[in-house]
């Protein structure tokens, strides 16, 4: 359990890192759209959009001493320029000087497309077997929304002689500067159109704009905004990262210094350190955990000294149990070796030293039993039995010992079977460390009672006497060791029976507890819960 849960809290500060890196990529993304917005934009300014139906109505508000207060190069773009003729296709004002003086005809006029259109040029030469060269041009015009309105077809020799013409059938050779007109768009570096409007003193005018091709321009100047947004990008993504790197490093270091002091006070032998820590769930759980560890290291230390206080006092209630019968036992075979008893004397010394000798393996054999009971190496081996057979076989064998002390047994016990996982011998030792200390501790007369019953799906069996009972000063600690050694030392008992009694109860998934109000009418009553 202790582990899943170390598992879920290294998970939960997994995803919390992984949680920011997402957000910081997030961020990083939407930066980058942003930049790439303002690079697109930033490009689309430097793009020579014409808006000659804007400058067409600019022309048409002034009066033509007004026409050069209008910005041509704002609405064509840098170096563009204008031409507006008047009803006889002369040029009547041109913010170019050079081409102020200039007028047009009505065919050189039908090679230009109007404003709201736009034409594609394509001119293919061919050469002829006598070497000279023939040119076909190909005009198509379409309309703003893509449909085809004009689809022009010419072949000219190297004089502009017209070998094919799909228009102005009536003409049979181009002017050098009708056929400059008709291929602008392919050779030229402006493009031109057309636009017929009104001025302002109602005069009908042409505007002929020239519109400079600035791709190379705008291809460069795109070129330089794309390298700023990467340059800008990759300033910003540095700057970002290194403020994560600092955002993560301020958030991890201060859990992470709180837990290497409290690791190094826990190493200096501070068992009692407690972190208090706010922020992030995922490190106030690690510190919780810290916390938790820390806790239980303290216990373990004071159950450690507890231990070893109690294996001090062990070592000092055994040696003191060994002593009295050992000392008698000295003296009396020191008494008759030394041929200071008489023969009477003598008998009487070899019984004492029989009975104290007896004593004495009793008090070795329950030392052993309660030092071996908690050994990695001692095993329970459980099986399946009558608890009620169990109990009666028992108490039948025990018998005659009541008997003869003149003690009294009450055995209320179900006749039904209560099948229970039990190591007999180790349970045996129960129930003769309790019926023992009846025996010991009381007096002829008295009655022992045995009951088991069955409450809530849990087995229980009370064990009970009418005798004087137990000191109550020493009823809270009668399953703690040596505690009859300690309160009421004498030379019957160890103080290890009940201890006992309570680790196999225990190693049997069970309870064992001395009532504190008994039974009217009785003056000790154990009860186990099975």
């Amino acid at each position: 359990m202790k582990r899943n849960k170390d598992k879920r809290v290294k998970g939960r500060f997994v995803t919390m890192i992984l949680g920011k890196y997402v957000f910081f990529s997030i961020v990083l993304v939407i930066l980058l759209f942003v930049l790439l917005f303002a690079a697109v934009w930033n490009a689309g300014k430097y793009q020579n959009v014409p808006h000659i139906k804007e400058l067409a109505e600019e022309f048409g508000k002034a009066k033509q001493s007004e026409y050069q207060n209008i910005d041509v190069e704002r609405l064509l773009g840098e170096n563009g320029y204008v031409q507006i003729l008047d009803q006889k296709k002369q040029v009547v004002y041109s913010n170019s000087e050079k081409h102020r003086d200039e007028s047009y005809t009505d065919y050189e006029l039908s090679y230009v497309s109007d404003y709201n259109n736009f034409s594609i040029v394509t001119i293919e030469k061919y050469k002829n077997e006598d070497g000279s060269t023939d040119r076909m041009v190909t005009t198509v015009i379409y309309t703003e929304q893509g449909e085809e309105v004009k689809n022009a077809l010419y072949v000219v020799d190297e004089n502009l002689n017209i070998l094919y013409s799909s228009e102005h059938q009536d003409k049979d050779k181009l002017t050098k500067r009708e056929y400059e007109l008709l291929t602008r768009n392919a050779t030229s570096k402006y493009t031109l159109s057309k636009c017929n409007f009104k001025d302002a003193e109602g005069n009908k005018r042409i505007l002929l704009a020239y519109c400079p091709k600035s791709v190379g321009n705008d291809l460069k100047k795109m070129k330089q905004a794309f390298l700023a947004l990467i340059v800008e990008f990759f300033a910003v993504y540095i700057l970002l990262l290194l403020l994560f790197s600092l955002w993560i490093s301020v958030r991890v270091k201060k859990p992470l210094r709180l837990l290497n002091q409290a690791m190094k006070d826990l190493s200096s032998g501070n068992r009692g350190t407690i972190l208090d820590y706010k922020g992030p769930k995922e490190f106030v759980e690690i510190c919780d955990n810290f916390n938790e560890m820390s806790k239980a290291l303290n216990i373990a230390e004071q159950q450690n000294q507890r231990l070893q206080e109690e294996k001090q006092k062990m070592i000092a209630d055994i040696s003191h149990d060994l002593k009295t019968p050992i000392t008698v036992i000295k003296g009396y075979a020191g008494a008759i070796c030394d041929g200071l008893a008489t023969p009477e004397e003598q008998r009487k010394y070899l019984e004492t030293i029989y009975q104290r000798s007896g004593e004495l393996t009793e008090l070795i054999n329950e030392f052993h039993e309660y030092a071996k009971i908690d050994h990695p190496d001692n095993t329970f081996h459980f099986e399946q039995i009558d608890l009620c057979e169990f109990t009666r076989e028992y108490f039948a064998e025990k018998y005659n010992e009541f008997d003869i002390g003149g003690y009294e047994l009450e055995i209320e016990i179900p006749e039904n079977k209560i099948m229970v996982n039990l190591d007999q011998k180790k349970f045996k030792r129960v129930y003769d460390n309790i019926t023992g200390n009846f025996l010991k501790y009381n007096l002829p007369g008295r009655t022992f009672f045995c009951t088991i019953t069955i409450e809530d799906k849990e087995i229980k069996i009370i064990l009970a006497d009418d005798g004087n009972g137990i000191p109550f000063e020493i009823k809270d600690a009668v399953f703690e060791p040596f505690v009859v050694g300690e309160k009421a030392r004498n030379q019957n008992g160890s103080g290890l029976g009940l201890p006992l009694a309570k680790k196999i109860v225990e190693a049997h998934n069970g309870s064992i507890e001395l009532s504190k109000l008994p039974e009217q009418g009785r003056g000790t009553e154990f009860v186990i819960l099975l």
